[in-house]
């Protein structure tokens, strides 16, 4: 997720005690915890598939000094493709030349490059993408998607993002693996996307390949997974976009009770000047999709202590919690399309 306004009351002269200054920060999701919920919300969590010991090997390896906060166009970005082509070939994914011929000039192997100007100054971005058929044959798609680059090394040490979103690609692969194992009736591109921290680049570019081509109508759905290792209170994930679903509170409840997650609606809202103010909208990757007209929606946690540092580290995630929300995205890929319906 790239950087976002973080406003302490010290910077406006205010003078807070600190055990309030803290309840100020908890107070949103303690609010949010409050509103009607099924009995199993935010208490155990359960877990159908997701492997805990894979989500965290993936995080860590993601988050590892070797990756150097995997920022775009470095050698840290090399690794992680290297790495993440290596885990798509062991799960079994295809590469999309086959299905994308307008994109073949773009694409190679699993590798869909992209240029944009950072600045002043022209970049170069690659995006990952891998496809599984569906069951049987048919023209709709379903689309998931979580950025593999972040910060990079910047001064003394690096930023390792394990939050950031080595959870969110820990999370599709997992859930690449549960479809190859029980295909969907939808075919499914994982999109592991590429300079997301600059201006969700990579993004944009795939998006405007897609409409280009004709193929963004054959979307019904598109999922991001942004920071999902830190859980809210209680045990909660936000789900951004659910206003645009006329049958949001059904399909949400049926995700609740199967998971055992609390998912709320929106973000928590900021209270006066004390905490993090982001536009959720344009916070992340699913906001091209939303310019475009694909129906979208959004896993993320909000900003934390450890957010764009130095401590954002493997070992501060909670894997239950991600599996968790990786199986709700699996379930919210396979809804079937009348429960789509978009406002």
């Amino acid at each position: 997720m790239p950087m976002t306004l973080f406003i302490r009351p010290q910077m406006w002269g205010l003078s807070i005690p600190p055990p309030l200054w803290a309840l100020l920060l908890i107070l949103p999701a303690l609010a949010a915890g409050c509103s009607s919920s099924p009995e199993r919300c935010g208490g155990e969590i359960l877990l159908s598939w997701a492997e805990t010991k894979q989500l965290q090997q993936d995080v860590e390896v993601l988050a590892s000094p070797r990756l150097q906060g995997r920022r775009t166009g470095t050698q840290g970005a090399s690794f992680s493709r290297e790495y993440l082509t290596e885990r798509f070939e062991q799960i079994g994914l295809q590469p999309p030349t086959s299905v994308f011929p307008p994109l073949a000039e773009t694409l190679s192997g699993f590798q869909h490059s992209f240029n944009y100007v950072d600045g002043f100054a022209d970049a170069r971005g690659i995006n990952l993408l891998g496809w599984l058929p569906a069951a049987q044959p048919t023209t709709e798609w379903r689309l998931l998607i979580a950025h593999y680059d972040h910060l990079g090394d910047r001064g003394p040490g690096f930023y390792p993002g394990a939050d950031d979103n080595a959870s969110g690609v820990a999370a599709l692969l997992a859930i690449a693996r549960r479809v190859k194992q029980a295909p969907s009736r939808y075919n499914l591109l994982f999109i592991a996307s590429d300079a997301e921290e600059p201006g969700l680049y990579g993004s944009k570019a795939l998006v405007s390949a897609l409409q280009q081509s004709g193929f963004a109508e054959h979307i019904s759905l598109a999922v991001n997974l942004d920071m999902i290792g830190r859980p809210g209170l209680p045990y909660a994930i936000y789900l951004e976009g659910s206003r645009y679903f006329h049958h949001y509170d059904d399909f949400s409840a049926a995700l609740m009770a199967g998971t055992g997650l609390c998912i709320r609606p929106s973000h928590p809202r900021p209270i006066g000047r004390s905490v993090q103010r982001t536009d959720w909208l344009r916070a992340s990757d699913h906001y091209p999709f939303h310019q475009a007209g694909i129906p979208w929606l959004y896993f993320g946690v909000p900003a934390h202590a450890q957010y764009h540092t130095r401590d954002d580290t493997a070992d501060r995630l909670d894997y239950p919690f991600i599996g968790a929300v990786a199986e709700a995205a699996e379930q919210l890929l396979r809804l079937p399309t009348k429960q789509l319906q978009n406002r």
